[in-house]
């Protein structure tokens, strides 16, 4: 499914949003997209596809915000890690390199796995270093809202955003209680709309439903056919805060398959094909926005096959 936001929609955020500060533009000045990479274990490498595309195409990447196993790849991408060696790293995983359940101690494990991979594998330490300005989600088990990692120790903040409630257990960091980013925010939207109000671009590897639909501005005659309109009244809350929402189709990945790895980059290497000329249509309106303070105009509603 392929969304894109009308002028009306509301921003979150101010100028002095530490978020917001941490991404505007692309490496080169043109209006970048900021990234919102949802959780789905094994399905996740759909991300790799939608980057991969991104980067062949010169679209410029303005930040990413992650949740779970967004929150790892999307700070590896930022970290400069290539996309091919990333995917090679993912057909060599298997859930038992992370999780290891003994009959005498079936509970919660650490996930400090995974906090070691990132201290092998990164040349970053700290979220704040990464080249591209990133931001990880995870949930604050106390307060049941979004704790999001814009500085910090970057293996924590991934362990913290991966720590899967009834695999992992949660993280513990700076007198908070720390859990999957996927129980508030299974794409992180909301945070991608602070960073950057230009255009926000979200990843669900969780549904797959595999379609896709553009919509026009709030408050224009709809065109859209009966199956996008209950699509749309179905569709969760953190859709509200993206321009552009992408569904790969890895519905039947399993969750723990990564044997599937090159299916699940298709799939996302697909949807982003699929969704590029509105992506580049809605930056081209962005920019053009910023530079002469000007509105997005109507936008037919279409089917994307």
């Amino acid at each position: 499914m392929t969304v894109l936001r009308g002028p009306n929609s509301n921003v979150i955020g101010s100028s002095s949003d530490p978020l917001r500060q941490r991404g505007q533009l692309g490496v080169d000045g043109a209006a970048g997209v900021v990234l919102a990479l949802g959780g789905g274990f094994s399905r996740g490498f759909a991300h790799l596809g939608v980057l991969e595309v991104l980067e062949q195409e010169h679209i410029p990447i303005a930040g990413i915000v992650g949740t779970s196993i967004g929150s790892l790849l999307g700070a590896a991408f930022a970290d400069g890690i290539p996309i091919r060696e990333l995917c090679d790293l993912g057909r060599r995983v298997q859930i038992r390199d992370f999780i290891r359940f003994r009959k005498s101690q079936p509970q919660a494990q650490s996930n400090d796995r995974i906090g070691q991979f990132v201290r092998d594998w990164f040349r970053s330490s700290r979220v704040e270093e990464l080249p591209i300005p990133t931001a990880i989600v995870a949930t604050d088990i106390d307060t049941c809202a979004p704790y999001v990692f814009t500085r910090g120790p970057l293996d924590v903040a991934i362990r913290a955003s991966s720590a899967f409630p009834g695999l992992f257990k949660p993280v513990e960091y700076e007198g908070r209680t720390l859990a999957d980013g996927c129980i508030v925010a299974p794409v992180p939207t909301v945070a991608a709309a602070r960073m950057n109000a230009g255009c926000v671009l979200g990843v669900s590897v969780n549904s797959g439903v595999g379609t896709a639909f553009f919509a026009g501005s709030t408050g224009q005659t709809s065109k859209e056919t009966p199956e996008v309109s209950r699509q749309r009244k179905l569709s969760p809350s953190w859709i509200r805060n993206a321009d552009v929402i992408l569904e790969p189709d890895v519905h039947q990945i399993g969750w723990s398959d990564f044997s599937r790895v090159d299916e699940a980059h298709a799939a996302g290497a697909e949807a982003m094909l699929r969704a590029l000329p509105y992506l580049r249509e809605l930056l081209s309106r962005t920019y053009e926005r910023e530079s002469a303070a000007g509105t997005f105009g109507p936008v037919e509603s279409r089917m994307v096959s």
